[in-house]
């Protein structure tokens, strides 16, 4: 059975999501893996999701000003309830300082806007590379690029 890769996104806007998916597509593509994607356009839901099925995903992809509930107030309900699965958290925003800000001694991945393929490919390797991990999944089509990287609990 082939590794498929479970994602989550939570993002508001249409454009960076489109582009998100875009480069996860290729990105899985050039490393011969699969991926199961659930996006929400509603913060609210995508909390609820979290809350609910949080540790079944391996990535989570978020931006920080997003309407009703934005991604730092996320991350925090997420910090309080279920510590490490901030670990597999990366943030796409052009708004980095807040969560720097709201969190002083926390260390985050961020995908800063605008981004370049190789500036999403080097934010996401390392969180693939733990969920390979994870999951003592074995296959020679990961590059060997991402296999020496720490992982969290």
């Amino acid at each position: 059975m082939a590794y498929s890769l479970k994602v989550l996104t939570i993002d508001d806007g249409n454009i960076v999501h489109k582009i998100t998916i875009s480069f996860l597509e290729r990105l899985c593509q050039e490393l011969n893996i699969q991926f199961n994607l659930h996006a929400y356009n509603d913060s609210v839901q995508g909390l609820f999701e979290l809350s609910s099925n949080g540790d079944d995903y391996d990535m989570i992809l978020m931006g920080v000003m997003l309407p009703t509930l934005s991604g730092d107030e996320i991350y925090n309900s997420i910090l309080h309830s279920n510590p490490s699965l901030t670990k597999r958290i990366t943030f796409i925003t052009g708004y980095p300082n807040t969560l720097f800000e709201r969190f002083p001694n926390e260390t985050f991945s961020i995908i800063p806007k605008p981004f370049k393929y190789q500036t999403f490919c080097e934010a996401l390797l390392p969180t693939i590379a733990c969920a390979k991990a994870r999951f003592h999944v074995t296959s020679s089509s990961f590059s060997p690029v991402i296999e020496n990287v720490p992982c969290a609990a």
